[in-house]
């Protein structure tokens, strides 16, 4: 079994790679051809940027690759990260109108979601937070990333402190709505011109200080995943209970692979978006590869 997982491609936004056609040509091709025979696209999060623009400004921008995969013939799961997480907000509310229309009782919160669309003619299943599969008997968790410990949202970190702080415990259910609080205000911005060109002038400044930091502390850095790996631990034994031998996230634009002590295999998928190395997965039974876009040879690969 042959899997892509592409995340954070950031269509609506100017960095978007993938708003070339010849980009996203050469991307399917690919694909098709390092990946032995695509089974399935996973798309990891952030595939359409409804922080900077209308969402029907980012489907349109996205169409085009959409159309293309429809053309692979191959199975599409899309995990929900936070630039699109308007996506379970939409979801939600229709859920609850459809069980009020029915005079069912229903939930103000829904920790899993799943649900199957079309955009721009594909057909997708929609996963939120969390999307899983088994293959050859290993068990593979799919993420965006962004509930993780230091890279959750400011306002999500400063809420939950406070909550800790006052000796009350912190569900998943809290830091869920938080989040939505969040997010909804950043994207009802993206109707106000002035409001994102702040947004935008802010990812600058915090842009160049990554890059100084990056440079001149180079000697004290860990590889991103492995700085994040107790994180991810703890939101699997929180999250996900069960057995999981491969963890799979996107989010920050910084990919790699690693594994401690032969313990949990974790991946980073990287970005396709300008500035973010351009990468994707591809895993094929019980090899991970990382692959950078336009290179014959994989960047990192490791067996599962």
């Amino acid at each position: 079994m042959s899997i892509a997982v592409i995340s954070d491609t950031h269509f609506g936004s100017k960095c978007s790679a993938l708003s070339r056609r010849d980009n996203v040509d050469y991307l399917i091709w690919e694909l098709w051809r390092y990946g032995e025979g695509i089974d399935e696209v996973v798309l990891l999060g952030d595939i359409l940027d409804l922080w900077r623009v209308r969402m029907e400004s980012a489907i349109r921008d996205a169409s085009y690759f959409f159309r293309r995969l429809d053309e692979l013939g191959v199975r599409v799961s899309y995990v929900v990260g936070n630039h699109d997480h308007h996506m379970t907000i939409i979801r939600q509310e229709l859920s609850l109108l459809e069980r009020a229309a029915r005079g069912e009782p229903f939930a103000v919160y829904l920790p899993n979601l799943k649900w199957s669309m079309n955009l721009a003619g594909l057909k997708m299943t929609f996963h939120y937070p969390t999307y899983e599969i088994v293959i050859g008997g290993r068990r593979l968790l799919f993420t965006h990333g962004h509930h993780l410990d230091g890279i959750k949202s400011l306002p999500a970190q400063i809420f939950e402190g406070l909550r800790r702080l006052s000796g009350e415990p912190v569900l998943p259910a809290d830091l869920e709505r938080m989040m939505a609080y969040a997010y909804e205000s950043i994207y009802r911005s993206c109707y106000l011109g002035e409001a994102v060109e702040i947004e935008e002038s802010l990812w600058r400044v915090t842009g160049i200080f990554e890059k100084v930091r990056s440079g001149v502390l180079r000697t004290l850095r860990y590889s991103p995943v492995e700085s994040q790996y107790d994180a991810i631990l703890r939101f699997i034994r929180e999250r996900h209970p069960g057995r999981v031998d491969c963890f799979i996230y996107g989010d920050t634009h910084q990919a790699a692979i690693y594994r401690r002590d032969e313990e949990l295999l974790i991946a980073n998928a990287g970005s396709l978006a300008d500035g973010g190395g351009n990468t994707y997965l591809i895993i094929i039974d019980d090899e991970i590869r990382l692959r950078g876009f336009g290179m014959q040879e994989p960047l990192m690969r490791m067996c599962m």
